[in-house]
């Protein structure tokens, strides 16, 4: 007879997170790649400082940081708020990156 093992479900579960967040550090470095195009466009059309670089720069930096936050935190046992915490960041900054772009190009 086998027994129920929660050990099995958290392998599993940390397995899809992990899974999860690639795909979302993904998504977003692919509009931080955007981004950084879009501003080196802006750069060279209007004769911009380069220093316009630096928000995009920072959100490339500051993600990964978050991401490995939000694994510790599901590690913890605090399933469900990294999870939460990983869409919401991963969503504001793709927002806030579109918001940039969209003020420098427009």
């Amino acid at each position: 007879m086998q027994y129920y093992n929660d050990e099995q479900n958290k392998a599993g579960a940390k397995v899809f997170f992990m899974i999860a967040q690639m795909v979302v550090l993904v998504m977003v470095y692919i509009i931080i790649y955007t981004s950084f195009v879009a501003v080196g466009y802006a750069i060279e059309e209007y004769g911009m400082s380069p220093l316009m670089y630096f928000p995009v720069f920072v959100a490339l930096v500051i993600f990964p940081i978050l991401l490995y936050k939000y694994r510790q935190m599901f590690n913890a046992g605090k399933m469900m708020g990294a999870f939460i915490w990983t869409m919401a960041t991963a969503s504001l900054i793709i927002v806030l990156l579109y918001v940039y772009v969209a003020q420098i190009v427009g």
